[in-house]
């Protein structure tokens, strides 16, 4: 798991939002039909602004995250300490948890939670 958790961050947002956009695709989508690069990230992109303001919630509010960012030295310790929390909010496998944790992490934490 941590290999492609190193993977994942070492991905640009706009990766990071594809990769989202295609763990998301249903099974029973045909695997005959084709998704772009765009409709992928486009996918994820609506996936996370519209889970945001939960996310923020669950974050910002009860996790208090404002208070713990000091706790953690890295990005990495950051993602694997998010990604339950997102999955408790938006309900989506590990995996797929762990890209959006990794995509709130990078685009920045402290600005979701407004930290000072």
């Amino acid at each position: 798991m941590s290999s492609s958790i190193e993977q994942l961050l070492s991905k640009s947002l706009e990766d990071l939002y594809e990769e989202l956009g295609r763990s998301l695709i249903a099974p029973e989508f045909p695997k005959t039909a084709t998704i772009t690069r765009q409709n992928a990230a486009q996918r994820g992109r609506s996936f996370v602004s519209g889970s945001l303001e939960r996310l923020r919630a669950k974050i910002c509010v009860d996790w208090r995250y404002c208070n713990k960012r000091s706790e953690y030295g890295d990005f990495q310790s950051l993602a694997y300490a998010v990604a339950p929390l997102v999955s408790s909010v938006v309900g989506v496998p590990a995996t797929t948890a762990m890209i959006v944790a990794i995509i709130l992490v990078k685009s920045g934490l402290e600005k979701l939670c407004n930290c000072s």
